[in-house]
């Protein structure tokens, strides 16, 4: 089931009012009225409302329209995606495209709230990158204001950092501090032969990698009938997780929503197989073929540097001109470190993470019936194109879409976008897994509601209401429609991409 409002005349509203409601309504559960504006929290409710959620209450104090999916004492965690704060030369546009928005956050905690009553509890967050300023990103999409607002009022709610190593760095990528947490706050779940990874391991090279971490430890992690992931202990001590994700572009996996960010679950990033070490020729799928000269020269320096620990001296400085180098191959060629289509590793490792948040228990067993809910509340107010994920260039799309299924969800949010979802790898296999699958019916026959109206999957194919620029390396194969060709695409007002982590 899907239910989508889409309004571009939709914007955020500041904080300054906490994202409070701007009028009572019957449900509402606080005191505290916005005096401002707040399109925003009006929309998530009529995204409930009609997609039918407890539809016999609505209008009454007793609607509760999540409460088909949380009990009363449910344990919650909303996922958020906050991938980093904004950087200084960053439109502030282009930044809340590509992070959740706390006016998005607000609305969808009161209703869980609602559902899981006095004794549940709601932890709302995520592990972005390693360099990510926590109270930074929290302050600049308004997440703080939500954590105040819900403290004040005595409200069973926290915000959570679930990275276990967080490091310090600056804007040059000199490393000035590394922090290590508590290794209880993750556990390690070992997905071994169940893993999407076997596949790969009948390839002759398996070098599986991640940027700017340690090779040896992602080795350690991944390697023939080996494949392993550290977990936030309280993502799978959670009953029911609500993703809250963004619309937009994604490098190496060609968007970047709902299922895309359950890497936000993962603790110790370097257990993340974004790519495998070389061109296809060579067995991996880091870049195309025919990249020749620098770009393995390059890998194999990033390869030998992050060997070394971030916290030495030459750790500091080596660590930095990888970066800077990487910065500069960038500039004349995107398709590095998995950012192409040719990508066949990204996509097993997002949907490994989905099915150990779906199968698994708080230590880590993998069932064969799915142990928790799913739910979804996409955040496309902006959404962000081209240069995705850290780099995307706005759309005011005025999307708020809320579904019961992660695979159709992504597969709606591709639709949207004006892509074809069939030729997105991590889309298509959500769909058609036999190994604890994450969707089991006929697409055609999903429930689709626009505004009010009915609709269907393939009225939404037929006429996307919008052609998003893709990704670079994704240009030839995802865009959708006949005869559909994408305009060149602008620069940005901002420097070429870092090394970027998913």
């Amino acid at each position: 089931m899907i239910s989508l409002i889409l309004d571009p005349s939709i914007s955020y509203p500041d904080g300054e009012e906490f994202f409070s409601p701007d009028e009572r309504f019957p449900e509402y559960p606080f005191e505290h009225i916005s005096s401002r504006k707040n399109p925003v929290y009006k929309a998530v409710r009529d995204c409930f409302a009609q997609a039918g959620l407890d539809d016999e209450h609505y209008g009454m104090r007793e609607w509760n329209p999540l409460g088909g999916y949380v009990a009363p004492g449910n344990k919650v965690f909303v996922l958020c995606n906050f991938a980093g704060e904004r950087r200084p030369d960053e439109k502030v546009d282009n930044f809340l495209s590509r992070c959740t928005n706390g006016a998005v956050i607000r609305a969808v905690i009161d209703y869980l709230l609602i559902a899981a009553g006095k004794e549940g509890r709601v932890t709302f967050g995520n592990a972005p990158v390693q360099y990510t300023q926590w109270e930074e990103v929290l302050a600049d999409t308004g997440a703080n204001k939500v954590r105040d607002f819900y403290e004040a009022q005595g409200s069973p709610v926290e915000a959570s950092d679930l990275r276990l190593m967080v490091t310090n760095a600056t804007q040059l990528g000199f490393i000035t501090s590394v922090e290590r947490r508590d290794e209880d706050r993750g556990v390690h779940v070992h997905l071994d032969n169940d893993s999407l990874m076997t596949e790969l391991d009948l390839k002759p090279v398996h070098r599986y990698r991640v940027i700017n971490y340690d090779p040896k430890r992602t080795d350690s992690f991944h390697s023939v009938g080996n494949h392993e992931y550290v977990i936030g202990r309280k993502i799978l001590e959670s009953d029911v997780i609500f993703s809250i994700p963004k619309l937009k572009t994604h490098e190496k996996v060609g968007i970047s929503c709902a299922m895309k960010g359950f890497v936000g679950t993962v603790g110790h990033k370097d257990s993340l197989p974004h790519h495998r070490y070389g061109s296809p020729k060579m067995g991996g799928d880091e870049y195309p073929d025919g990249q020749m000269g620098i770009q393995p020269l390059a890998s194999a320096y990033h390869e030998w540097v992050y060997q070394l620990a971030p916290e030495t001296g030459a750790g500091k400085v080596l660590h930095a001109s990888s970066r800077i180098l990487k910065k500069l191959i960038r500039k004349w060629n995107p398709q590095i470190e998995g950012a192409w289509w040719g990508n066949d590793t990204a996509w097993r490792m997002v949907l490994d993470l989905v099915r150990i948040a779906t199968y698994c228990d708080a230590e880590g067993r993998v069932h064969s019936a799915p142990f928790r809910k799913h739910l979804a509340l996409v955040d496309g107010v902006l959404g962000g194109e081209g240069k995705g994920p850290a780099y995307p260039t706005a759309v005011h799309a005025g999307v708020l879409m809320f579904g019961d299924n992660l695979a159709v969800v992504d597969t709606m949010c591709a639709l949207i976008m004006g892509f074809n979802p069939d030729h997105i790898p991590m889309v298509w296999q959500a769909r058609h897994l036999s190994n604890h699958p994450l969707f089991s019916d006929e697409l055609h026959e999903q429930k689709v509601i626009v505004n009010g109206k009915s609709s269907s999957v393939e009225e939404i194919r037929k006429a996307p209401p919008y052609h998003f620029k893709p990704n670079e390396g994704w240009r030839e194969v995802i865009l959708s429609g006949e005869g559909f060709q994408v305009p060149e695409q602008e620069e940005q007002s901002v420097d070429s991409p870092e090394s970027i982590e998913i």
